[in-house]
């Protein structure tokens, strides 16, 4: 055991200080829970920060139908989270490989034009998008949401990946081809399998953020039966009152979804942020 008083000085700041930023954010997150298991209201009028009696009427409130259900808002969000992802993983790898192997006149352009879109603030795109959607039929379609969120977040995940690919040496794919394979069979006979790591933590970064946009699905979704689960929260705002304990319970459900999926891709999800499985 190392018994030098300046590492274990030093360790004991470090440890402190990340128990006070743990603390910090996590916090909030205590806070929405003790508010869903309390009764309604009951934290404007007596506020306390450990719970004075139970309740889980506000999540049992939110699966009965009448005014606050939210089992058809939660399906329809995790429909279009789902098929988001799916659609922007099988984009995003077939760019980001033609980017990162081929090079064609004006792929650097291009690819830079791409990556500097997310630049631009996404609100400065609502009015535009929402006369483009209204002459193509897309508004109230789960059809307008996936592509507004597709168009979003590919160049994201052209970006991840197209970093990742870069890390996988060349060699794999020259081996699998003078084996056979066509250029399509290396991408996916080597280099998809070697990428897991960066594909699953772009699915990661599509899914929680198309399951939690409200902006966009505000413009483009005012019928009642295609809201998605932000939009639903957004309801519990009433004329003269606010439902915080329902409001609460509600947005417990909301992050549990993408809390879950980013933990089943936990050990692939830094991984695939920051380096490849293999380098030259």
């Amino acid at each position: 055991m190392n018994k030098n008083p300046f590492i274990r000085l030093k360790r004991f700041f470090l440890y402190f200080t990340l128990t006070i930023l743990m603390g910090f954010f996590m916090f909030p997150v205590y806070w929405i829970f003790f508010t869903s298991i309390q009764g309604s209201n009951l934290f404007v009028r007596n506020i306390s920060f450990i719970p004075r009696s139970i309740t889980f009427s506000n999540y049992l409130d939110l699966f009965v139908e009448g005014k606050f259900y939210i089992v058809t808002p939660l399906i329809n969000s995790l429909r279009v989270a789902l098929l988001t992802t799916i659609v922007c993983l099988i984009l995003g790898i077939f760019s980001s490989y033609a980017f990162a192997r081929l090079r064609f006149k004006g792929s650097t352009t291009i690819f830079y034009l791409l990556i500097f879109t997310e630049m631009l603030p996404p609100i400065s795109f609502l009015i535009p998008l929402y006369i483009l959607f209204r002459r193509l039929a897309l508004i109230n379609t789960f059809g307008g949401l996936m592509i507004g969120y597709t168009a979003w977040l590919l160049p994201i995940v052209t970006w991840i990946l197209y970093s990742y690919f870069k890390t996988i040496p060349q060699d794999l794919e020259d081996s699998a081809r003078i084996d056979g394979c066509t250029r399509v069979g290396a991408l996916f006979r080597v280099v998809i399998p070697v990428s897991f790591p960066g594909i699953a933590a772009s699915a990661v970064v599509c899914f929680i953020f198309s399951i939690g946009e409200f902006i966009f699905a505000l413009t483009v979704i005012t019928q009642e039966k295609v809201h998605t689960l932000p939009l639903a929260l957004s309801e519990f705002v009433l004329k003269y009152s606010v439902e915080y304990g329902k409001l609460a319970a509600a947005s417990i459900i909301m992050f549990l979804f993408p809390i879950l999926f980013a933990l089943i891709f936990q050990k692939f999800l830094v991984k695939g942020l920051t380096a490849g499985a293999v380098k030259e």
